[in-house]
């Protein structure tokens, strides 16, 4: 989502088989055993991947509640939290290049019209356990030319969700299990309200009614809420519950009763928007707000990293600190268990270019910045050049989404995933004492170890900070590994690779690299 403003960015734009082997058996064979045989056969074969969830530890039910009921998802009946993910489809010629994107994807710079790039993150999202996505139209109602003229970012960013729908649709007929689709609307983003805001939003609602909701093919590809697809809208101004509404909303009722509808704003912790049931799309601090309904957790949204309303380069950011960000925004949802849980986000990869920023001096830059000032997940190649500078994060906030989800959900309990704090590119150390910190979820390891270039120099350590002393080590760049003892792991969390569940436990590590500089300050 492009903010303006303040931070508000503006955007450019297996089942048949068990049918045939009942319907054979039962024309064969009839009576008692003609009942008993076939559906003993036909259970064991459907609760064959259920028996083996919970002898590898998942609680029954709990992590499959998308995955086995795929036809269609009503969050209301579902168990558990629902894995949701931000998601952009704006990679087209009149909407989003990829000049200002802080990394290069694994894939390349790709095009949302790319259907191997789509069923590609359908892969990767059915490995993480992925269950809706929130599809970002929330600029449409600024784009130019205007949205009602059809043409243009407008109609792209329409023929490329056009395209996840009937690409979704594919996979499932494969035996697939892509995520759920959301969209996610706008009636406000920098941009002032504008006085038929309600009329024109509408008109888009009317749009997706005739093109995708009275579809027949699209029709399981909706996450319900409440018996209706579920929309989210998104609102940006603080004042939200005020002036939404207790004003626009009162004046111009938006009569949409084919859906059921969220609000979403920002920055919780300023604008209190949780209060009037409103959602968030990214909070500043790190330990993000909840929001309730009805005295239970409703939705939460996790990140890796997040800005204030003065962007990216203000007193307040949150850095992507190798995972430890994330780990932090991640212990709110296993708090508050949340019906919803948002991640923020897959693939924004777009931000204003140097001396372009938002505010009076152009010195606001909000989306993406580089690669420590980012939100996006999408795995990204190590060493590929992008605007602000060259590298990446590897699969490395993919791999630890995969452990963090496996925990959550009770697939892999007990293990524990840690994460190191550090800095992109590495930091440049020139005093004797380092500084370090960390974060963990799952279980808490007893003590820690640390080892510099794989040599030992602190055992025992406890709690999660420690100064390490540098006065023997050589200056250079250098190696620095915490490892958690008492504990495992299943996941390996290396960049260089997409993680799979190990077989055997593993040892929980974090490793960072730092360069030695002796003299001075940092």
């Amino acid at each position: 989502m492009a903010l303006a403003r303040l931070w508000l960015r503006p955007r450019c734009s297996a089942r048949s088989i068990r049918g045939r082997l009942t319907k054979q058996l039962m024309n064969t064979h009839r009576g008692f055993w003609g009942i008993v045989l076939p559906a003993a056969i036909l259970f064991f074969i459907i609760g064959t991947r259920a028996v083996q969830r919970i002898a590898e530890g998942a609680a029954p039910n709990a992590s499959d509640a998308a995955s086995e009921t795929r036809a269609s998802l009503e969050a209301q009946t579902a168990s558990g939290s629902l894995m949701g993910m931000h998601y952009e489809t704006w990679f087209t010629p009149k909407n989003v290049s990829w000049q200002t994107s802080e990394a290069v994807p694994i894939l390349g710079k790709y095009s949302s019209y790319d259907v191997n790039v789509v069923k590609k993150h359908e892969e990767w999202f059915e490995d993480l356990g992925i269950d809706w996505l929130l599809v970002d139209w929330s600029n449409m109602l600024w784009m130019k030319p205007a949205w009602e003229e059809q043409t243009g970012g407008v109609r792209e960013l329409e023929e490329t969700t056009q395209l996840l729908f009937d690409t979704y649709g594919r996979l499932a007929e494969e035996g697939r299990h892509p995520p759920k689709i959301v969209l996610l609307l706008g009636l406000q983003n920098g941009p002032d309200y504008p006085e038929d805001g309600i009329r024109k939003l509408s008109k888009i609602f009317d749009w997706i009614n005739a093109h995708f909701l009275a579809n027949p093919r699209y029709k399981d590809r909706w996450l319900y809420y409440g018996g209706k697809p579920l929309i989210v809208v998104w609102y940006s101004p603080y004042d939200a519950c005020q002036r939404l509404f207790r004003g626009i909303l009162k004046q111009h009722p938006l009569d949409e009763p084919q859906w059921t509808i969220r609000w979403m704003n920002q920055q919780l912790e300023i604008s209190h928007t949780q209060d009037c049931g409103m959602w968030s799309w990214i909070d500043c601090p790190i330990r993000q707000q909840v929001t309730y309904l009805a005295g239970k957790a409703e939705h939460t949204v996790v990140t890796p990293a997040c800005f204030p309303p003065g962007g990216w380069l203000a007193a307040g950011a949150v850095l992507k600190d190798h995972g430890a960000s994330y780990l932090e925004s991640w212990k709110v949802a296993f708090e508050s268990r949340p019906r919803f849980i948002a991640i923020n986000q897959w693939n924004e990869f777009f931000g204003q270019k140097e001396g372009q920023g938002y505010g009076p001096d152009h010195h606001q830059y909000m989306d993406e910045y580089d690669l420590a000032h980012s939100d996006d997940l999408e795995p990204t190649q190590l060493e590929g050049c992008a605007y602000r500078g060259c590298g990446g994060w590897g699969y490395y906030y993919m791999n630890l989404t995969k452990a963090l989800i496996s925990l959550y959900r009770g697939a892999t309990p007990g293990i524990t995933v840690l994460a190191l704090s550090g800095a992109t590119p590495p930091k440049v150390v020139r005093t004797k004492l380092l500084p370090l910190s960390w974060v963990s979820v799952g279980k808490p390891p007893d003590t820690y170890t640390l080892e510099v270039d794989k040599t030992i120099v602190a055992e025992g350590v406890r709690g999660d900070s420690y100064r390490l002393d540098l006065s023997r080590i050589r200056p250079g760049t250098h190696t620095l590994t915490l490892i958690g003892t008492g504990v495992h792991t299943y996941f390996d969390l290396r960049p260089d690779k997409l993680t799979q569940r190990s077989a055997q436990p593993l040892p929980v590590t974090s490793t960072v690299e730092f360069r030695y500089a002796p003299g001075g300050t940092y």
